[in-house]
């Protein structure tokens, strides 16, 4: 059984992704328009419903499964995607037209806020200011996460601090609130986060465009910074001047022979074990075990 087979095994998680599903849809849809329209072209782009399956997972076996939040949680990474796809001119979101290409970049920017407008009303709607915070704390750390992102753009003296800032605040911090909206291990979804996105940039140096519907080295062509191209910059004088805007021909090839992809999931791997670590007991902790080790070794 692989990982994410033990992860789908989880009673009543199928039905809880199915419900979530169809009020995501009831929530894009609910008010008619252009920016509706930009809200379903997200939707309809998919996704890994990880952050959802982070919120069912954390939350007590019996209780009430935590739909709302889920999908709360979710809308609000749907919309930094239409955001951040905007900001970085990014052409392509899983394997098709990201929203800006498709809606115009007007559309784009008040689709994305429609969908954290409709996150946030959803959640207020069940009376818990607590989780509206939670909610909140996170959302503001994706802003912060994105404007250190530009600060750090074309520049390879980024150290690896900053780098795992930038994870931290782009990607731990929604991980966390998912698992807090369910009542687990803040602990744990963050530490989950930055192993995610540490993967996720292993991906754009090595993955296949078939399978994670993005064109590899997006990032070096950005020149965003990460743990890989950080890695092998210190070893490689060219992936260096690729950072800093330089010849991008063959670079990532040379990111491949300095080892950086080896070392930077090492650095993965030890995150999702201190998640692993943060656990302590939880009554899913076989699920999440396994998430960790998928979200790690994933190929898309």
């Amino acid at each position: 059984m692989t990982p994410l087979d033990a992860i789908r095994a989880t009673p009543g998680l199928d039905d809880y992704l199915a419900e979530v599903e169809s009020r995501l849809h009831a929530e894009v849809a609910s008010h008619p328009g252009r920016v509706a329209a930009v809200g379903a072209h997200a939707l309809a782009a998919g996704g890994k419903r990880l952050r959802p399956v982070l919120t069912f997972l954390s939350a007590p076996p019996g209780a009430a499964a935590p739909v709302v939040e889920g999908v709360a949680v979710e809308l609000v990474h749907m919309a930094s995607l239409v955001h951040d796809d905007l900001v970085d001119g990014a052409r392509v979101r899983r394997g098709r037209a990201s929203a800006w290409t498709e809606h115009g970049e007007d559309a784009a920017r008040a689709g994305g806020d429609y969908l954290f407008a409709r996150a946030f009303a959803g959640l207020a709607e069940t009376g818990d200011v607590d989780a509206v915070r939670v909610l909140a704390d996170a959302s503001l750390c994706l802003a912060r996460g994105e404007a250190l992102q530009r600060r750090q753009r074309h520049d390879p003296e980024t150290t690896i601090d900053a780098y795992l800032e930038r994870c931290s605040l782009k990607t731990g911090k929604l991980f966390e609130a998912a698992c807090v909206l369910g009542g687990g291990s803040a602990d744990y979804g963050y530490l989950l986060g930055i192993a995610f996105q540490i993967a996720d940039d292993i991906l754009d140096c090595a993955g296949e465009t078939i399978e994670t519907g993005k064109v590899p080295g997006t990032d070096l062509r950005d020149g965003t910074p990460t743990l890989p191209l950080l890695l092998a910059a210190r070893d490689d004088p060219v992936v260096r001047d690729a950072i800093a805007g330089g010849p991008l021909e063959g670079v990532l090839v040379r990111v491949a022979a300095t080892g950086a992809l080896e070392r930077a999931r090492e650095v993965a791997l030890d995150y999702a074990t201190r998640a692993r670590e943060a656990l302590n007991g939880s009554p899913r902790r076989a699920a999440l075990d396994a998430l960790a080790d998928a979200v790690v070794h994933r190929s898309s």
